[in-house]
């Protein structure tokens, strides 16, 4: 028996009331001439809405499609990044790629990738098992070595699907809101808020994952309104999203398969497994669903929040009740204890063990998390309205923490009690900016989270999806005020929506202008870092960062007097007096811009430690400095002991350590510094197995003098 299909859509709240129409009778109408004309009236009927019903049956109705506002959405998210095409890479995209020796090995290293945590390479453990976007770095490595043009197109190409998936879906949840959809899309691509993200190669992770998030929740709706569970029994227009998606899901399959089980089932089977549960998945629409799911944990693990929006769409835009709506969740819920179960056997942890770290968890320490949070709060809604200025890095002491005495966490905590209000009130009406700070809640949820568990900073990528909600909030705010519908007359669409669609086309036009001039920052370390010292000059991580650029400059202007000094050396028979001045010119030159550069570094790091006085990585570059660009050794010596003092888990300060007492034993033909090289050579190793120069260098020195010392005397070790 058929199902019987009902009107599920998110009515419009305005109700149009219908044209008169002239009375009638069976044959010719008489003048009315000789009746008298009637003096008394009825009252004005006011038009009334219409409560829409509930769904109890599926599917609902199929909903169409006008296609211009999704392919505006896609080609706009993809243009507004076009500047960042010649950019390097700059931040974490360095440690990501660059620094991840699994990605480096290309398709080769993808096995590894999928059996590690993200952040393994740096002797630390935050529980983040996110291999999806490392494994496109792979790729890009294999076939285009290290090129971080290709890598920030393929961000652009990324965004700009996701505004094409939007589009849809937008359409889909709010039918016959063609304009409404597009401009709450058009707020969600063109904010500059995600430029972090989008700027950023290794945001990718967080492109990834909401890309996949939408197309979960898109292939679940057409679920809904589908006759078949099986969209190649749809109609044709079906076949291209649940083509893609599945010939993606299969190829996936066989990828992860063959990594995953490479050690047991071997490369060969675990292939053909995956490709099997993928191939089993993708033939239906809930499959395709579940499918996505998976791609976006893969992506990143706070996808798990998505799991309330699949609910909540078909409670407010298919109108379905709460427990159809809950229970439609079983499936999802199979994935998301399958992915964890995964997560748990390859990286042996669900939670990892954050450091102890004033720069990035100091709120944990001073045990403000909470009350931060709410302070938190003011600060990303302030954004999402106002997104100027814009930061990289938001580390200690940028905001500092919240308390019963601060303003703003009294704002945060009231505003907090306000939206949930707003929320509840908006879920039993069904409004649509009830959704959207439902939306708002949950995509916010790790960003809130990430200070409420672990008493981590600010940052602007966690508002990434929650600015959809946004959007949700502003236009209908601005519909309500600003467009205006006569009962007596009605205006063509396009008229009525003029006055809104004026002022989103400035707001666009602001937030696209903001984002092309905020991609500018992102084109290396040296722009990026100092671009932030005017409006974050308290993060003790800025100082550092823009402290570490003049290092790197200053190496360079070292790196060339060495250069020019061997030139000229290297003239035989030997260099004339002119070419001996002129070099000598040339290396002073150097030799000057190398020392004012390490001066402006040292300004920095101080302000850094004034900052953060127990700030390890700070004193570490401070030895730096002294150690490599004006030469002080006994600065170098005291400044890496102080990063022992203040980090003793950092072993490049053991390393380098070494490295400046086997050359003083060297020099100086003198044993016991040679075993003090040897021992910090160990301990780099001992805090961080897998530190390579430490092993190198312990392995040289073994090769070359016999020595391995494990253990010394704290006579011999305060000696020098």
């Amino acid at each position: 028996m058929a199902k019987k299909k009902q009107s599920s859509g998110y009515e419009n709240p305005r109700s149009v009331a219908p044209k008169p129409t002239p009375n009638s009778t069976q044959g010719t109408a008489r003048p009315n001439t000789t009746r008298p004309v009637e003096t008394a009236q009825r009252p004005p009927v006011r038009p009334t809405t219409t409560k829409p019903t509930v769904t109890t049956d599926l599917p609902i109705e199929r909903r169409p499609v006008e296609w211009w506002p999704p392919a505006i959405l896609a080609l706009l998210g993809f243009a507004l990044y076009i500047n960042t095409f010649g950019h390097q890479y700059a931040l974490d995209d360095i440690a990501a790629v660059g620094q991840n020796l699994f990605v480096k090995k290309g398709l080769a290293g993808i096995p590894d990738l999928l059996r590690t945590e993200f952040w393994h390479f740096s002797n630390i453990s935050l529980g983040y098992y996110r291999p999806l976007s490392l494994i496109t770095f792979a790729m890009e490595q294999e076939y285009f070595k290290d090129n971080p043009n290709i890598s920030h197109m393929i961000n652009a190409g990324l965004y700009g699907i996701t505004g094409l998936i939007v589009g849809v879906l937008l359409q889909k949840w709010l039918t016959r809101q063609t304009i409404t959809a597009f401009l709450i899309g058009l707020v969600f691509i063109a904010h500059p808020l995600h430029t972090e993200i989008v700027a950023n190669i290794k945001g990718r992770d967080e492109i990834l994952s909401f890309l996949f998030i939408s197309l979960m929740l898109l292939s679940y709706w057409k679920h809904l309104e589908s006759d078949s569970p099986f969209w190649f029994k749809g109609p044709a227009s079906d076949w291209t999203l649940g083509g893609v998606l599945g010939l993606f899901s299969i190829v996936g399959g066989w990828v992860i398969g063959s990594s995953l089980m490479v050690n047991t089932l071997g490369s060969t089977a675990g292939g053909i497994l995956g490709v099997l549960i993928m191939g089993a998945l993708s033939g239906s629409w809930v499959g395709l669903a579940c499918a996505s799911l998976y791609f976006a944990f893969l992506s990143k693990e706070s996808s798990i929040v998505s799991l309330a929006l699949i609910p909540a769409m078909q409670y407010w835009f298919a109108r379905r009740n709460v427990w159809q709506s809950l229970i439609s969740l079983w499936p999802f819920l199979i994935v998301t204890a399958l992915f964890f179960y995964q997560k748990q056997k390859m990286i042996g942890t669900l939670s990892g063990t954050p450091p102890i770290d004033w720069a990035n968890y100091p709120y944990a320490i001073e045990k403000t998390q909470k009350s931060t949070m709410f302070k938190f709060l003011e600060y990303y809604l302030r954004l999402l309205i106002l997104p100027h200025p814009l930061v990289y890095d938001y580390s200690y002491n940028v905001i500092p923490s919240g308390g019963k005495g601060d303003i703003l966490t009294w704002a945060g905590f009231f505003t907090f009690l306000g939206l949930i209000w707003l929320a509840w009130k908006g879920f039993i009406k069904r409004t649509l900016w009830g959704f959207g700070i439902f939306w708002f809640f949950v995509t916010m949820a790790p960003g809130l989270g990430f200070i409420w568990i672990r008493g981590g900073i600010f940052a602007e990528r966690f508002s990434y999806a929650a600015v959809m909600g946004f959007g949700f909030v502003l236009i209908w705010a601005l519909q309500k005020l600003l467009v205006r519908q006569s009962d007596d007359s009605p205006k063509p669409v396009l008229a009525r929506y003029a006055p809104l669609l004026g002022l989103m086309a400035v707001v666009a036009g602001l937030y696209s202008f903001k984002t092309v001039e905020r991609n500018r920052d992102w084109e290396n370390n040296f722009v990026l870092f100092n671009s932030a010292l005017p409006y974050a000059p308290n993060s003790c991580q800025v100082q550092r960062h823009v402290a570490n650029e003049w290092i790197e400059k200053g190496l360079k202007d070292r790196a060339k007097a060495d250069s020019i000094a061997n030139a000229t050396n290297a003239i035989k028979p030997k260099p004339s007096l002119e070419q001996v001045k002129k070099a000598q010119t040339l290396i002073d030159t150097n030799i000057a811009h190398a020392n004012k550069h390490g001066r402006w570094a040292l300004d920095h790091l101080q302000e850094s430690t004034r900052i953060y006085p127990n700030f390890g990585e700070a004193y570490f570059s401070m030895a730096y400095v002294f150690q490599k660009i004006t030469p002080n050794v006994d600065s170098a010596k005291y400044y890496y002991k102080q990063t022992i003092r203040a980090a003793n888990a950092y072993a490049p300060a053991y390393n380098n350590l070494g490295v400046i007492y086997q050359g003083e034993g060297q020099t100086q033909n003198n044993r016991q510094k040679l075993e003090l090289a040897s021992y910090y050579y160990n301990r780099s190793m001992v805090v961080n197995p897998a530190y390579v120069d430490g092993q190198n260098n312990r392995a040289n020195l073994l090769k070359a003098f016999g020595i391995d010392v494990k253990v010394l005397p704290d006579s011999i070790i305060n000696k020098y």
